[in-house]
């Protein structure tokens, strides 16, 4: 196991996303995903490089309104997407969920930004996660599962809740990650990262 920093996370795997192609915007909201994750003691480093390995083989979504069993929505890659567009249109989601741990973590992210109650719900409508104020509780056995059919909705003020509250790690800077997977997102970043330029930024629509 290595100790690395959050803000090695979040450079690290904003540039392994774009070494695929990955738009940056997108790219850099995954990023704090994973570093959020880790920030809260959560894994994450396995199931991004397993999203690297499905969004290049075409087993993974990025379509909102597009999504199958066989090919679910990518919340590592969208979940800052969906919850904004939940959260700013009051409306209800479902559909299938790769990683819904991801979306865990935008959902915390955004009821912060927006002062807004989000409600993440299983196939059988029992909560996984629900944001209240600054606070997020959360169903700990259920963000490890792959994929997922669920709902997420803008829900009203509750206080009744029968999950544990999700606090950061008492080192939040820094997170043990396994070693070969590191140097696996390492590698990729390494290997076919271009360093952004002012050629590179008037290529990707800055």
């Amino acid at each position: 196991m290595l100790e690395v920093s959050s803000n090695q996370i979040y450079s690290e795997t904003y540039k392994a996303l774009r070494s695929i192609d990955i738009d940056w915007g997108i790219a850099k909201d995954s990023a704090n995903l994973c570093k959020w994750l880790a920030t809260h003691n959560q894994f994450f480093l396995g199931s991004i490089l397993k999203t690297t390995d499905l969004y290049k083989s075409g087993n993974i979504s990025t379509s909102v309104n597009d999504n199958t069993y066989d090919k679910p929505l990518s919340s590592a890659l969208m979940g800052m997407v969906l919850v904004e567009y939940v959260a700013s249109n009051n409306r209800t989601w479902e559909g299938y969920l790769n990683s819904p741990k991801f979306l865990v973590a935008a959902m915390d992210l955004i009821s912060h930004e927006q002062k807004c109650h989000l409600e993440l719900s299983d196939k059988h409508h029992n909560i996984i996660a629900i944001t209240d104020k600054e606070k997020l509780y959360v169903n700990l056995n259920n963000l490890s599962n792959t994929n997922s059919y669920c709902y997420l909705n803008v829900t009203q003020k509750n206080t009744n809740y029968n999950i544990n509250e999700l606090i950061l790690s008492d080192v939040s800077f820094a997170s043990r990650v396994n070693k070969k997977c590191w140097e696996k997102l390492k590698s990729m970043a390494f290997d076919t990262y271009v360093p952004e330029s002012d050629a590179s930024k008037s290529g990707a629509g800055y």
